[in-house]
């Protein structure tokens, strides 16, 4: 199982989850959830191993836990692109 470390931008209080491209080389994602509690990192990591088919425990928040600029370590299972999934539909 290969660990791919992705860079993103998080915007929580939006009105809907969604990817939003890339800016200043960090996905960028929108997320309902407001950052109190946690909330915003619980339904990020939901959010992604959504898209990406796997369990949340394969995704861990490794820098930015307080801040809206992440990276989050994805243990995946094949040798996808991690960051090709998420920006395609």
């Amino acid at each position: 199982m290969e660990i791919e470390r992705i860079k993103l931008l998080v915007k929580p209080g939006a009105s809907r989850n969604s990817y939003d491209g890339i800016y200043n080389g960090r996905i960028k994602i929108r997320i309902k959830s407001i950052p109190e509690g946690g909330k915003a990192n619980k339904e990020l990591i939901r959010f992604i191993s959504k898209k990406l088919g796997i369990p949340k425990s394969s995704i861990t928040i490794v820098s930015g836990e307080n801040s809206n600029l992440k990276e989050v370590a994805v243990k995946k299972p094949g040798h996808e692109n991690i960051t090709s999934i998420l920006l395609n539909d």
